[in-house]
């Protein structure tokens, strides 16, 4: 009879399998066989753990999720980045499967889909108020908004990579996104632009809040006419 440890042990494998081919094949031609091939379990043990493939699916979301919330709170201390980027460039491997599914998952147009990267926004969202609780992230008007832009931004990263690498010069390619190559090149200007902004002044936002403002359209149709 298999006991629990054994149990919790097989399901972290298909899980972690199943991360692995998700991120490499896409969602709709992975199969439970090939999954349980790869976590060398039988097919009728996914099911029995998981239920069926959108239930593995959805366990997948949690553990990518819940790691990416864990990574995203040591963010928020300044204490932890330099520790972070160093074990990124020493153990870039680790971190390959969990970036290939995260891109499946973004380009994959489905519910499932959808609310993976809502969760993504609204973990971005919970990372922002603990930065301005703790005071390393200055308060914002709009947070809920704000966390869109962020998330959206550093997740553009990761679907972009190729991309990047080749406009940048990185050396080899970046297949899983963000690589030791450009990480070394993106860290540093990235947290310039979010230290100390990208404008010397406030005049393109006070224009950008003066054209939004509820009766600006208004008046314009009335100057027009």
């Amino acid at each position: 009879m298999r006991s629990i440890a054994d149990d919790l042990t097989t399901r972290a494998r298909i899980r972690d399998a199943a991360i692995g081919l998700f991120g490499r094949d896409g969602f709709s031609r992975a199969t439970v066989r090939a999954i349980a091939t790869l976590a060398d379990v039988s097919p009728g043990l996914v099911i029995h753990h998981f239920g069926s493939k959108a239930g593995l699916r959805d366990a997948c979301d949690q553990h990518v999720l819940a790691q990416t919330a864990s990574q995203g709170r040591e963010k928020t201390d300044p204490g932890s980045t330099g520790q972070l980027i160093q074990d990124y460039l020493n153990h870039p491997d680790q971190y390959a499967d969990e970036i290939a599914y995260i891109r499946q998952s973004l380009g994959d147009e489905s519910d499932a889909g959808a609310a993976f990267f809502d969760a993504v926004v609204g973990q971005t969202q919970e990372i922002i108020q603990s930065g301005i609780a703790a005071g390393t992230i200055r308060a914002f008007d709009d947070v809920r908004a704000t966390a869109v832009v962020i998330a959206s931004n550093s997740l553009a990263m990761l679907m972009l990579g190729r991309h990047l690498s080749r406009a940048l010069g990185a050396d080899g390619p970046e297949p899983h996104g963000i690589g030791p190559g450009l990480l070394r090149q993106l860290t540093l200007p990235a947290l310039e632009i979010y230290t100390h902004g990208f404008y010397t002044d406030s005049r393109f936002l006070d224009a950008a809040r003066d054209a939004l403002q509820p009766n600006t359209t208004h008046r314009g149709r009335e100057y027009a006419s």
